[in-house]
């Protein structure tokens, strides 16, 4: 006999389940039929794979090599399958891009032109199994201290952009006035806040707070930024704010002083993808694009100015 894939499949199910009739389950065979497909197997081999017991079957010193080994094989056939498909395909089949909302992602769909697809998920653990499972080319993320973006070996990554998160207070608040503010200036006042995801970033606001020596309190919970902003005129409350875009009516957008609160912008690519042969290429016009955004912010253009470029360009 000659090994094929589904003997390496049959021996894997095997050592995965413990048994022979867990493993038959698995691979919807009879247990007869799986009992006599590993004695061939062992039989070509020339020694035990497996060692029976009253509870089930281990593994011997030689059957764990195998097992090993076949898992390698396994995983190399299944990526052999992903690329051959994937190059099989036309060549103008589009990228697949998804990501945070924020303005790298329409960045990016732009200096892709026509040739994307796209869709934003604010999940980081969505994310990354989609890029891992190959459902998509690109992902646009983000990371905040203390909370480590873990990829997959077959995932790149590379940092677009540093960003500064700014505070929105009501045009009457007593720090309306000032170009920036220390962070302990909020200590007393109500916060908004998203809802807490994975992307750690309530936990970093609140440990940058505690530092500031004030615990932050969070009276109100929005994802939405119509909805944030009504809540800071009418309320007096005060909420983070990207630093790119328009301030709202009735709101004063202020940078805080040294930093404290930021967040890193992340573009990862599945490595066999096509467009990662793109990538430098891509990360030029996001920074290109990016600069000219930052130019159409007057309190975000002032903090890039004054130092704030080197603090936010660090890839």
């Amino acid at each position: 006999m000659r090994l094929e894939v589904r003997h390496l499949e049959l021996v894997v199910a095997i050592a995965d389940c413990g048994s022979l009739r867990k493993a038959a389950a698995r691979l919807h065979l009879t247990q007869p039929a799986v009992t006599t497909q590993l004695k061939r197997i062992e039989d070509h081999l020339g020694g035990a794979l497996f060692v029976r017991a009253v509870d089930g079957v281990r593994l011997t010193p030689a059957g764990a090599d195998f097992v090993q080994e076949a898992r390698v094989m396994l995983t190399q056939l299944v990526t052999l399958q992903r690329v051959t498909r994937r190059n099989t395909l036309s060549a103008s089949a589009p990228t697949r891009l998804a990501g945070i909302p924020a303005y790298h992602f329409g960045l990016l769909v732009s200096a892709l032109k026509d040739n994307v697809t796209s869709r934003t998920i604010k999940e980081t653990g969505t994310l990354t199994a989609l890029l891992t499972t190959g459902e998509l080319d690109l992902a646009v993320m983000r990371r905040f201290p203390g909370t480590p973006l873990t990829l997959p070996p077959n995932v790149g990554h590379r940092l677009l952009t540093r960003e500064p998160l700014f505070v929105g207070v009501p045009e009457c608040h007593p720090c309306a006035p000032h170009d920036e503010i220390p962070l302990e200036a909020l200590a007393e006042d109500k916060w908004i806040m998203p809802e807490p995801d994975d992307s750690g970033m309530n936990a970093h606001f609140a440990r940058e707070c505690a530092k500031a020596g004030f615990e932050q309190r969070i009276a109100h919970f929005s994802s939405e930024a119509h909805v944030a902003s009504t809540l800071i005129r009418e309320s007096g409350a005060v909420c983070p704010l990207y630093p790119v875009g328009g301030t709202p009516p009735g709101v004063a957008r202020l940078p805080v002083i040294g930093n404290p609160l930021v967040r890193e912008v992340v573009l990862a690519w599945r490595l066999d993808a096509p467009v990662a042969e793109e990538i430098d290429d891509l990360c030029e016009q996001v920074a290109a694009g990016y600069l000219r955004l930052v130019e159409e912010s007057d309190v975000y253009a002032r903090w890039w100015r004054n130092g704030g470029s080197e603090f936010a360009l660090l890839g």
